[in-house]
């Protein structure tokens, strides 16, 4: 069973054009959900992109990390084939099970944050401007970059590199700040109903022990006698 799911996940390194359609899909992907528009949002952009390179450039192109943790245990099945290049699952002794189980989880990541942050992009472009409290942002006031984070969890534990792990707390602490920035924003303009919506919400993880973010009904107004 093991033999068949390795020769699945079989891909020869050095792979040029793998790894060109893998830039260009994550790449505009994440520049479609992301959506910069200022210069830092440009600049944090900047970093989400050498993110991506330093990965697959590694994963399928040159596996340099791969190569010193072979240099550095004695472990020759890293350099060998990309599918035992999964360094997480050898390092910890978790063998060719650990592969698979590690290639599987931190792809259903992926693709999970793909999916919550193309949600939440189509929920704001449906928006045209207005607060949006409905669907994942009734939970979640950053849905997008919650399924970024989910994006660079499930990469890491999916093919770890020495760059993206270097990379990885640099992306989370550049982009709360970015939250934190875009945030202050809203609440100029929606002033005091951003304020009671982001009293019931989490930033980035759900927030289940408060009421909706949705805002009460305006009283109705009675005609005068």
């Amino acid at each position: 069973m093991l033999d068949r799911l390795s020769e699945v996940f079989q891909v020869d390194y050095h792979n040029g054009w793998l790894v060109a359609f893998y830039l260009l899909l994550a790449g505009g992907f994440i520049y479609g959900v992301l959506r910069p528009r200022s210069r830092t949002e440009w600049r944090s952009l900047g970093l989400a992109q050498a993110f991506v390179v330093a990965l697959y450039a590694e994963m399928y192109g040159l596996p340099l990390t791969m190569y010193g943790l072979a240099w550095l245990t004695g472990k020759t099945e890293f350099a060998s084939d990309h599918f035992h290049g999964h360094a997480w699952a050898y390092l910890l002794g978790w063998g060719e099970t650990g592969a698979v189980a590690l290639t599987v989880v931190g792809n259903a990541l992926v693709a999970l944050g793909g999916l919550i942050a193309l949600l939440g992009w189509r929920q704001v472009h449906r928006a045209k401007g207005g607060l949006v409290r409905e669907g994942l942002y009734r939970r979640i006031r950053h849905p997008q970059y919650t399924g970024f984070f989910l994006f660079l969890i499930g990469s890491l534990a999916n093919w770890p590199t020495l760059p993206t792990l270097v990379m990885f707390p640099i992306l989370l602490w550049v982009y709360w700040r970015l939250a934190l920035a875009e945030e202050r924003e809203v609440a100029k303009a929606f002033s005091g109903d951003y304020q009671r919506y982001r009293r019931t919400t989490g930033m980035f993880l759900p927030r289940w022990n408060a009421k909706s973010g949705a805002l009460p009904p305006k009283p109705v107004q009675r005609p005068q006698p």
